[in-house]
């Protein structure tokens, strides 16, 4: 589905932008005896949660495909929300700058040296706004998703729940093919006595029980061996 393939992307957008140099860090020595040098900052460095969230999102894609309903709206709104909240530290670091205190201290430099000043690189950092773009719509394709009562990917539900929608569906159209007929010029009372455990023996040998006449008996069927 759409919203799994977003939040996938999503994932490896904030595990990439952990991995680039975010910012370059200049120092030099307090005692002037060695010289100056360059600490390169990691985005997982300057933000430890870009990793951890990035395995958030692959476990949403798993949950999102197993629930439905306020289940599901829930998740979408705790992805969007996450997204957001990843964006808000990084536009403050695009647009305010680098703190050099705190730059010196995840570019684990030696306590010799000072911080002269930091060089950010913007287009590193703003990969984890790709990101939090492709939370959100991942949120609102899960809303959407949700709003219309289906399981965002029932192809990846058990067998065994795929049979029960199968055959709930299954007895809707039996009972209304019954209906019908029933309401039929010269239908005879005993041609709508098939009961429901006909029914589950029509399903277990394999037939469809819709295909049959409302009067047959599946296991009398000279079809079925």
């Amino acid at each position: 589905m759409i919203a799994a393939l977003l939040l996938a992307l999503a994932a490896v957008v904030f595990w990439a932008a952990g991995q680039l140099h975010w910012c370059r860090v200049e120092a030099e020595p307090l005692d002037g005896l060695t010289r100056q040098r360059a600490f390169d900052v990691k985005g997982s460095d300057w933000s430890p949660w870009l990793t951890p969230l990035a395995l958030v999102l692959l476990a949403a894609i798993a949950a999102a495909l197993s629930v439905r309903g306020w289940g599901l709206r829930l998740i979408a709104v705790l992805v969007a929300a996450g997204g957001v909240v990843a964006a808000i530290p990084v536009i403050s670091l695009l647009k305010d700058g680098a703190d050099s205190g705190y730059a010196g201290d995840v570019a684990d430099m030696p306590d010799r040296y000072q911080v002269l000043f930091v060089d950010v690189h913007e287009w590193a950092v703003a990969t984890v706004l790709a990101g939090s773009a492709l939370c959100v719509a991942a949120g609102v394709f899960l809303l959407r998703a949700a709003r219309g009562g289906a399981a965002p990917a029932s192809k990846y539900r058990t067998p065994a729940a795929r049979r029960e929608d199968a055959e709930r569906e299954i007895f809707r159209e039996y009972e209304e093919r019954k209906a019908a007929q029933a309401q039929s010029p010269g239908e005879s009372a005993a041609e709508g006595g098939t009961s429901e455990r006909m029914l589950w023996d029509a399903l277990d040998t394999g037939l469809d029980p819709t295909d049959l006449d409302v009067g047959d008996n599946p296991r009398t069927d000279p079809d079925v061996h």
